[in-house]
């Protein structure tokens, strides 16, 4: 099964019915070229259906097809652990994770190793272990790429860091502050972050 974001509302792709789904969002079936997705999407972002949900025999092909009809854009991230804490960045107003696009030359795990390095000024982490990949779709604000829609993967890492150092907010990259969050703070975070980070901080809140 796959979700993907758009804002806080939730397109997701599976394979069969589940009992856990909510009774209001809506089940399509459509056909799966380029142009009947871009056309679905838009309505769908223009209505006020809150999930969908496509039930497929073949998700993984569905998927693919549907990242395939936008501009992809792959980024990686880390959840950083320090003894009890989980560091986070407030950016925009909400809490984040430290992430960012991927260079044409690096594999996901040295992205994410080198933007946690920019983004939040440590040094000396090194990966645990792989997370699941977040998916959302936004419009670029960006003059290179300004106004198109972008289907936007993120590979996670959870990373360990051992050193002393609290870490430095990147502030070009609009990043306002820096906090080490003990387990039993991130409620905190959950109300106040995006809905397609969620899936990534669940595991940690227990």
């Amino acid at each position: 099964m796959y979700e993907v974001f758009f804002n806080d509302r939730k397109i997701i792709i599976t394979s069969e019915m589940n009992e856990g789904f909510n009774k209001k969002v809506t089940f399509i079936q459509m056909p799966v070229n380029e142009k009947d997705i871009k056309e679905w999407f838009f309505e769908f972002i223009s209505g006020n259906l809150k999930d969908a949900i496509f039930v497929y025999q073949n998700p993984d092909d569905f998927f693919n097809r549907f990242q395939d009809s936008f501009c992809q854009l792959p980024a990686a991230g880390g959840v950083v652990k320090r003894k009890n804490h989980i560091l986070f960045i407030f950016r925009n107003g909400k809490w984040d994770l430290p992430k960012g696009k991927i260079d044409n030359d690096e594999i996901p795990m040295d992205a994410a190793l080198r933007e946690v390095a920019e983004e939040c000024g440590i040094n000396g982490h090194h990966i645990i272990r792989e997370l699941p990949s977040s998916f959302h779709i936004y419009q670029s604000t960006f003059k290179k790429n300004e106004g198109q829609w972008i289907f936007k993967k993120t590979s996670w890492f959870e990373m360990e860091y051992s050193g002393t150092n609290d870490g430095i907010p990147e502030q070009e990259e609009g990043i306002d502050k820096l906090k080490w969050f003990e387990r039993e703070e991130l409620g905190e975070v959950w109300g106040n972050t995006y809905e397609n980070l969620k899936n990534v901080i669940r595991p940690y809140l227990f």
